[in-house]
């Protein structure tokens, strides 16, 4: 067995050994384990290290932790997953109280990186390891014959924190938000996130936006696109959900200023529609937004997998105006469903071929644009002009088989030059 010496004094397997093979890691159930599931299925899949694993350890621990159901899928087994319990801990413990005051989400994001090099020395494969939890096993691996990709799925900070400057200056319930925003006020989590890039051999984000954030920080890395394929999205359509007097449009998402809602809100109560309804699905929503939002819009929290389909099948339009968004699965999800999609260029819309009668981008921020775009939906749904089944069709034409040829075609080549 050939190896080669790190100056560490740490041995690691010679490039034949590591083969083409690939330790990935993420906290919770990152994006529904899309990227450890597209690996597996081609027999890529090294490790998944992350927080906690539903189907991993003893049965009392699933009869104990019900909520967690979720953190699974019957693609990966459990015996490729590597769990950081202290991870896990510093996330069950820490809740949104003691997070205000230390930086909990940083800390857990610390701990998976530790155990992901650790995982890495025992098992010296390469690496595609999600932004925030790469640069300890980056770091391990300098100097081996291990490939590090970075997975950007998030656009990088320096855009984030630009793009939030100049939506404050125009919106004052934006700014207020942003007061609380660690990601745009902490420096540790700055140099932490550059360098994994520095790091890193190449990027692989999910959208053009996400790509272009790199360059916008002045990072001149050799960079591919694969944009998401969506598990939740459905193949079945039933025009008799889409019937009604009135137009149903609907927002599904966190309830923050990245997401444009407040965008939304403004535009809602300006464009005054006669005969429809919005309705707005969040699991979390800024307090200092609750007071932007119109009367008659229907808010409705922590949905389940039933409830947020039946929302998707009854709705027309779907619409979310994001200032930053790495991709906007949501987006996918609602299309699958026959919904008119309503978008910006910072998300992974313009990513997801959708055509004139699909969906229609709109300028972030633009308040006037987003009204009257709203008032000409509505008008067209009214008039019977939206082609429901039509864009069902048409948000299948890329399936599984598709995404996980083009992320293994990315990866691979990256493994070639």
């Amino acid at each position: 067995m050939m190896t080669a010496t790190l100056k560490e004094g740490r041995t690691t397997a010679s490039s034949s050994e590591i083969g083409r093979g690939y330790i990935v890691n993420f906290l919770r159930d990152r994006d529904s384990y899309i990227v450890p599931r597209a690996l597996v299925s081609r027999n890529r899949l090294v490790r998944l290290v992350t927080d906690l694993y539903f189907s991993k350890g003893p049965a009392w621990r699933r009869r104990l932790l019900p909520g967690l159901a979720d953190h699974y899928s019957p693609d990966v087994d459990s015996k490729y997953v590597d769990e950081s319990l202290a991870a896990a801990a510093i996330q069950f413990l820490g809740g949104r109280q003691l997070s205000r005051i230390i930086d909990t989400h940083y800390i857990a994001n610390r701990l998976l990186a530790r155990k992901t090099a650790a995982i890495w020395k025992d098992h010296p494969a390469n690496l595609l390891l999600y932004s925030g939890y790469a640069r300890d096993a980056f770091r391990a691996a300098q100097g081996s014959n291990s490939l590090k990709l970075l997975f950007l799925y998030h656009p990088h900070y320096r855009i984030i924190a630009d793009l939030l400057k100049v939506d404050a200056e125009h919106f004052p319930e934006s700014a207020k938000a942003q007061r609380s925003d660690r990601e745009v006020t902490t420096w540790w989590r700055w140099k932490f996130a550059d360098e994994e890039i520095a790091l890193a051999d190449g990027i692989i984000t999910a959208s053009q936006f996400s790509a272009r954030s790199l360059a916008h920080a002045r990072f001149d890395k050799r960079t591919a696109v694969v944009p998401y394929f969506s598990k939740l999205r459905t193949e079945a359509f039933n025009p008799r959900h889409k019937q009604g007097d009135k137009c149903r449009f609907l927002f599904v998402g966190q309830g923050v200023i990245r997401k444009g809602i407040h965008h939304l809100f403004r535009a809602w109560r300006e464009a005054k529609l006669q005969n429809a309804q919005l309705t707005c699905v969040c699991g979390y929503l800024d307090p200092n937004l609750a007071e932007c939002i119109p009367s008659d819009v229907i808010l409705r929290r922590q949905l389940g997998y039933t409830d947020l389909q039946e929302e998707y099948s009854r709705s027309h339009v779907f619409v979310m105006p994001s200032i930053i968004e790495g991709f906007g699965l949501v987006y996918n999800e609602a299309r699958s469903h026959g919904n008119f999609i309503i978008y910006t260029a910072n998300t992974g819309g313009p990513d997801m071929n959708i055509d004139a009668q699909s969906g229609k981008m709109v300028s972030v921020g633009n308040v006037t644009e987003l009204t009257n775009l709203l008032i000409e939906v509505n008008r067209r749904y009214h008039d019977r002009e939206l082609d429901f089944a039509y864009i069902a069709r048409t948000a299948r034409n890329r399936d599984w088989d598709d995404y996980v040829s083009q992320l293994i075609a990315a990866c691979d080549e990256f493994q070639n030059l």
